[in-house]
């Protein structure tokens, strides 16, 4: 997908990511009493140091278009994006400014198994070299176990879950199609027509970044 730049005379595609800052509190009330099994969560009564442990107040949604993020590599061969995958994917939700995180709490593929077709349709590892569970595992071990500290995201299947959820809540896609901004190698588009189809529903706290190929044509 294109866009021309206003600011730069290049031509511009919809870039690799797009990243905003949220705030969850529909769904990180409580709602199925206490969770006390490994694979449905930890109770927070059971964290270790719980005001220690949760330092952070937002987090970051990205999400990548395929096509792009393998622009963004050194080597495009390391990429492969499956047939079926023609969206925008998730690359994480991640804790800002987290720190002394549980480094002690393993995931298992049983633990998000019945998300499995979900994760590999909207989260899928675009690298060759990387598994999706393992990417999934990458993401639980790197940021939520940090976002463990909020009873609605305090297991790997819950932590998902809220991804999965978000990913249906914000369908960048389809706003930019109902735009009449679509993937196109003929059709550039502005940077600002991006933005002002975004932010009524992204609100300001958004955030498109771009890559640029070696001919400087800039990929969202």
């Amino acid at each position: 997908m294109e866009m021309w730049s206003s600011v730069l005379p290049l031509l511009v595609a919809v870039s690799p990511a797009l990243l905003f800052l949220l705030q969850l509190p529909d769904y990180t009330t409580q709602e199925e009493g206490l969770w006390q099994d490994y694979k449905h969560g930890r109770h927070g009564s059971e964290l270790p140091d719980k005001k220690h442990f949760c330092s952070w107040k937002c987090l970051l949604f990205t999400l990548q278009w395929p096509g792009a993020f393998c622009q963004s590599l050194d080597e495009e061969t390391l990429c492969t994006i499956p047939p079926s995958i023609n969206n925008w994917t998730i690359h994480g939700l991640w804790p800002l400014k987290a720190w002394s995180c549980c480094t002690c709490w393993p995931m298992f593929e049983s633990d998000v198994q019945e998300l499995d077709a979900e994760l590999k349709e909207h989260w899928p590892s675009l690298l060759r070299t990387q598994p999706s569970f393992h990417f999934w595992r990458q993401e639980w071990e790197k940021h939520g176990v940090c976002a463990a500290c909020v009873e609605g995201m305090n297991s790997p299947l819950r932590y998902f879950q809220i991804c999965l959820k978000l990913r249906g809540q914000f369908d960048i896609q389809r706003l930019l199609e109902d735009a009449g901004i679509t993937p196109s190698c003929e059709r550039p588009y502005k940077l600002v027509e991006v933005h002002q189809v975004l932010a009524p529903h992204l609100g300001n706290k958004h955030e498109i970044q771009c890559v640029t190929d070696e001919k400087l044509t800039e990929y969202l």
